[in-house]
């Protein structure tokens, strides 16, 4: 069986992703994954989960602090988050000021790199057998371009995963091949498409905003699992930029029941299947459950 994981961007929130993964590989779904994308914190974590350490990703997300990623008052961040939170609902107004906003932003991606640098086997990502995409967004057209990181250099796999989560006003713009690109959360927060074109026998989506929810419409005869969390704090600082040990181990936990709970019937009914000939496997269960509950 193939199946597609797909990250959705959240800033802060992006610690719950930690705790799917956990599940993913006690149930052994982890096994069975040959497709990643992720946008913004998304991609950062893809690039976690390639690296096939679950207690590698706990410990990133339980020492990033806020003044890590974000050395600049809450005051300023509030002031410029206006031109995010506004402009996320509203493609329109995206195109009209994202451009010009660009220039506003000028803090580096210093934080970004020395978790990057400190964590990442960037020769996992380049040599995976397993496809790992990322989502940016191409300014001035404000749209979405998928990058596939596999064979890439060192140097342009970090530069995709600073420009996924480039957020305008904020973080500076990262050029690659001459072309300007941003946050991908922008205009394709949960980015599903490269991993629906892999045709996957089904796609595992962790999304971290209820804004972003699947419009399972848009992919037809897709098998489509949808895990988010729970509890989603509103607001982009307090959720989205709250950095915090305590926050993350709350989210790493959220994660990993949530992902528990929602599989676990399934898991159940496995276990008491009474051929004994042949018993199914949790991923056989998984692709049938999903063939009677499709949507």
């Amino acid at each position: 069986m193939k199946i597609g994981l797909v990250l959705g961007g959240g800033g802060a929130r992006g610690a719950y992703q930690i705790g799917v993964f956990e599940a993913l590989n006690e149930i052994g779904i982890d096994k069975h994954i040959k497709v990643i994308s992720g946008a913004s914190i998304g991609a950062l974590n893809a690039a976690i989960y390639v690296q096939d350490n679950i207690k590698l990703g706990k410990e990133i997300w339980c020492n990033v602090s806020k003044e890590k990623i974000l050395p600049t008052d809450t005051l300023n961040l509030i002031k410029r988050s206006i031109l995010v939170n506004v402009g996320s609902k509203n493609i329109d107004f995206i195109k009209k000021y994202v451009p010009k906003a660009i220039e506003g932003g000028n803090i580096s991606s210093n934080g970004l790199d020395s978790i990057i640098d400190e964590n990442i086997d960037l020769s996992k990502i380049r040599d995976c057998k397993n496809k790992i995409y990322v989502s940016c967004t191409e300014i001035p057209k404000i749209k979405a371009r998928y990058f596939l990181l596999n064979g890439e250099s060192d140097e342009k796999i970090k530069k995709i995963l600073h420009a996924s989560s480039a957020i305008p006003m904020i973080f500076q713009s990262e050029n690659i091949d001459g072309i300007e690109y941003v946050d991908g959360g922008i205009t394709d927060n949960v980015p599903i498409d490269p991993v629906y074109y892999e045709n996957c026998d089904l796609i595992i989506v962790i999304g971290l905003v209820r804004e972003f929810r699947v419009d399972r419409k848009l992919y037809p005869n897709a098998q489509i699992l949808e895990i988010i969390p729970s509890y989603i704090e509103e607001g982009f600082i307090d959720g989205a930029l709250e950095f915090t040990k305590e926050n993350s181990e709350g989210r790493i936990k959220m994660g990993y029941e949530d992902t528990m709970n929602q599989i676990k019937p399934i898991i159940t009914l496995v276990n008491h299947i009474k051929d004994k000939e042949k018993k199914p496997s949790i991923i056989e269960s998984l692709k049938g459950f999903f063939k009677i509950n499709k949507e």
